[in-house]
């Protein structure tokens, strides 16, 4: 699963494009290749204008050049720059400025011994490359370091969920182990126990206070150490759940404005129109029609994402609409520079060689918004089937502990319960022991016994179970119970959750009186997720010391639930976290 972000993540804040630029991202060949490749276009459209004799294959060879040295440069960077510098982000802006300066300097001088150009144009090769390489540069890197990072998120979880998956494979193999041979250990051991004892109660002899401290011997001396032998015996793959369920959450698909950014784009066709204008034109002209330009690509952006920024598009759709919107913003500015601020009789349109490089940054922008909103897509898909595979790790924990090691809990969770009750009350009463009051012993004692010998019902009613335990602490416990609908849904048609809870509950329970001698115990169920149901228990018992040694009670909430924790406050919290599938809700009072 994963957890809930903010419905902004995907809008870039300023500072990101300066803080990656402290990071590695910049100088990774992954972010260089894709950086060359994205500038190749409006690297031509660039030198296409600058050209004496317009040729559209040699302004390709000359952005390739340019291109490459500055994919060249940016390495050099990365050599030159030591490791505690490159994590400086003034740093790098500043040698990344430089890098751009000579980029032009270079393809100036080689240009200018060619004969391709009338003039040099050095001055607007430097403007380029010093202005463009730092915030493009930062852009990839933004684009590159989100699909990355996802990716490798994205590899860790089906990693995750191969693990589960073999683990899940071997729990169910383990189920192959046959109950039987525990059985026969139990009856060697437990049944003679069980002879003795039910002997010494039935013949009435000797002090109530001896009878109870025979009682809580067999519970001590008995039941719990053969409790603890079969659960070593019983499973080789007992171990904490460590892990919790995250809340899934599937991403809604990102909205208009959260895809397209005025500043960005009206950026964009500043500059890639400015690179080509300064050119052409005299430098004031050239500025002010790129600087037309740019704010009316603002403008217009600025105003769809007002109209429309509630609406919810993919990454075709709004592909389109900023490639539409950018063309059709280009429109009135081109006229009004036409009409104002070229100079009269020049045929050249350099719009149309400027407008292959307008929605560079906001289609990079677009770019950032389609990387994470993807990444999001896939990292839910997969952590909704890493969830899928933990519940099924759990149902086969579950299931191999119903099967195997059943009788082990059984024993160390309600059979030690109640003959320590039992003993309890035997040493509150007066007097020599009653027919009535031995039956009771007798039948506590046995309850071990039966156990083993008696089959499990189809399906258990946690609810009834809690009840009867209600009113066996009547008058030294407070029990209440609290069970959501849906909870009491599943626990109603699913034969293994409904044990599960009904144990998990139980030990809860036995562990609040038994350990923290508490008084009030609160039980709440309730359907947490479509795959869980949550069971809380707080009590007013002592709180858990930090050296509290996990026993056999900690095992059965690692085998039993999907996650389990426990607080101390102002009072003691037990929480489990149970595999059940969600059935068709229905209405049950309790």
């Amino acid at each position: 699963m994963v957890d809930r972000r903010g419905k902004n993540e995907n809008v870039l804040r300023p500072r990101d494009f300066i803080d990656i630029l402290g990071t590695s991202w910049p100088f990774r060949a992954i972010t260089v290749v894709p950086y060359a490749a994205v500038t190749i276009l409006p690297t031509t459209a660039s030198e296409l204008g600058r050209l004496t004799v317009q040729s559209l294959p040699i302004a390709i060879g000359i952005a390739a050049f340019s291109v490459s040295v500055a994919a060249l440069l940016v390495f050099l960077v990365r050599i030159v720059l030591p490791a505690r510098w490159r994590r400086s982000s003034s740093i790098v802006i500043g040698a990344l400025l430089v890098a751009g300066t000579l980029r032009g300097i270079v393809v100036s001088t080689v240009m200018d011994s060619t004969g391709l150009e009338a003039t040099s144009h050095l001055t607007s090769r430097v403007f380029l490359g010093a202005l463009s390489l730092p915030p493009v540069l930062a852009l990839i890197s933004l684009v590159v370091s989100r699909i990355v990072i996802a990716r490798t998120k994205a590899i860790s979880t089906r990693d995750e969920i191969s693990a589960a998956e073999r683990k899940r494979d071997r729990i169910l193999a383990e189920i192959e182990a046959s109950d039987d041979r525990l059985r026969e250990e139990v009856d060697e051991t437990l049944r003679p126990a069980i002879s003795a004892l039910v002997d010494v109660i039935q013949s009435g002899r000797g002090a109530r206070s001896e009878m109870a401290a025979r009682v809580d011997a067999f519970a001590t001396e008995v039941v719990r150490p053969l409790s603890h032998t079969l659960a070593t015996t019983g499973s080789a793959l007992a171990e904490k759940s460590s892990r919790g369920l995250r809340e899934v959450t599937d991403p809604s698909r990102p909205r208009i404005r959260e895809q397209i950014n005025a500043t960005y784009s009206g950026l964009g066709v500043f500059l890639g129109s400015g690179t080509v204008l300064l050119d052409l034109y005299p430098a004031a002209n050239g500025f002010l029609a790129a600087l037309i330009s740019g704010l009316f690509v603002f403008g217009i952006v600025r105003l769809l994402s007002v109209i429309f920024g509630n609406r919810q598009s993919g990454f075709f759709v709004s592909g389109i609409i900023i490639a539409g919107v950018h063309s059709v913003a280009w429109i009135p500015a081109h006229l009004i520079n036409q009409n104002l601020i070229f100079p009269a009789g020049i045929e050249f349109q350099p719009w149309l060689v400027s407008s292959i490089a307008m929605p560079l940054l906001g289609l990079l922008y677009q770019l950032v918004i389609l990387g994470a909103y993807s990444s999001r897509i896939e990292l839910a898909r997969l952590d909704s089937a890493r969830v899928d595979m933990l519940i099924q790790l759990s149902e086969a924990r579950r299931r191999s502990w119903l099967r195997q090691r059943h009788l082990t809990h059984t024993l160390h969770s309600t059979v030690q319960s109640r003959v320590h009750a039992q003993a309890r009350l035997l040493r509150s009463g007066k007097g020599k022991l009653s027919a009535v009051e031995r039956d009771q012993a007798v039948g506590v004692v046995t309850s071990a016994l039966d156990v083993l010998t008696t089959e499990p019902v189809e399906a258990v009613d946690p609810v009834a179970a809690i009840r009867d335990l209600v009113d066996f602490w009547a008058g030294m416990c407070t029990i209440t119970l609290d069970v959501g609908p849906e909870a009491w849904e599943s626990a109603s048609v699913d034969h293994e959750s409904s044990e599960a809870l009904h144990l998990v509950s139980l030990e809860m329970i036995s562990n609040a009186i038994r350990h923290g001698h508490a008084t009030e115990i609160a039980i709440t169920m309730t359907r947490s997720t479509p795959e869980t149901i949550t069971v809380t228990a707080v009590n007013n018992g002592k709180h858990v010391s930090a050296r509290h040694r996990a026993g056999l009670g900690m095992a059965l909430y690692d085998e039993l639930a999907a996650h389990w924790s426990l607080t101390n406050g102002d009072r003691v919290t037990m929480s489990a976290v149970i595999a059940a599938r969600a059935t068709d809700p229905a209405s049950h009072s309790i």
